[in-house]
């Protein structure tokens, strides 16, 4: 395994690590995205150990900072947030693919990293991967219903009675403020993030499993009010023919940023797994042979 510090894009302003196998690689590229603002090595240098272990499966990565994150130099450009994100994300994937030979690729997400993939693949078929840790996410009434049972349930029996007294108390409040209205199913919760609606979401979707692109969701243990149990995303989009394709976990024993060593070794392992289910178009690989 070689790691390479490289810097890549307009002016060279990008900066990120590039992690080439020594063995036999594999025709997918590998982009691995920051996690909020957390700089490229990821939440506990989990981006590290994950380039490390895809590299041991003869998968080459790419692990960067975007614009004005990290050692990345901000844009000139001014452009929004997303909009930039994506031109860098582009902009490393031209980086991966000239440097090994690659022209298709898969990119691994955390949270923000994960909305920034899923806006990249709607616009750039290279990707033929999509891994979303805590990506977008849709409540229904059993997700409500669940959160309440849990709270109630942390509580105990005096807890909760104290508590739904309390709940109680601050009803007329809530109400002239037009605070008690039922949240549709399946509207998003946004924490500040811009959200599509569950229809834009499950275009989206759509458009990307059509594309043959493959998809694995999971959602931790941490977003508790809006994503609490298995089966969640179904209950959403099992309506829909192409939901059938995505593959979607829920892992309440991990948290947001993967913590505790035992998560970040079962995400690289979920990882590396998805990585060598993601098809790659076989004109690649016949010429990568014949080279």
């Amino acid at each position: 395994m070689n790691e390479i510090a490289v810097t890549f894009g307009p002016d060279r302003r990008l900066s990120g690590t590039l992690t080439v196998p020594d063995t036999e690689m594999r025709p997918l590229g590998i982009v691995l995205l920051n996690a909020g603002v957390i700089h490229r090595i990821g939440p506990h240098r989990l981006n590290v150990k994950m380039a490390r272990r895809l590299s041991e499966a003869g998968f080459a990565s790419l692990r960067f900072d975007l614009s004005g994150q990290g050692d990345s130099r901000a844009a000139d450009a001014g452009l929004p947030y997303r909009e930039q994100s994506i031109l860098d994300l582009q902009a490393a994937m031209d980086q991966l693919g000239q440097s090994c030979g690659l022209r298709h690729f898969a990119v691994v997400g955390i949270c923000s990293g994960a909305d920034h993939g899923l806006a990249c693949a709607l616009q750039d078929d290279r990707i033929q991967g999509l891994w979303m840790l805590d990506g977008y996410a849709y409540p229904t009434w059993k997700t409500q219903a669940l959160l309440y049972w849990k709270s109630l349930a942390r509580r105990g029996p005096l807890g909760s009675v104290g508590w739904l007294v309390a709940k109680a108390w601050t009803l007329p409040a809530l109400a002239a403020q037009g605070l008690l209205r039922r949240r549709p199913q399946g509207d998003a919760i946004s924490y500040g993030r811009p959200v599509p609606t569950v229809e834009e979401f499950s275009s989206q979707l759509e458009a990307l499993v059509a594309r043959g692109v493959r998809i694995c969701m999971t959602y931790s243990g941490s977003l508790l009010n809006t994503y609490n149990y298995q089966g969640q995303f179904m209950d959403v989009f099992g309506r829909h023919p192409w939901a059938a394709r995505i593959e979607c976990h829920y892992t309440p024993h991990l948290d947001h940023t993967l913590t505790p060593l035992a998560a970040q070794e079962e995400a690289c392992h979920r990882v590396v797994h998805w990585a060598t289910q993601v098809g790659v178009p076989t004109t690649q690989v016949q010429s990568r042979r014949a080279a």
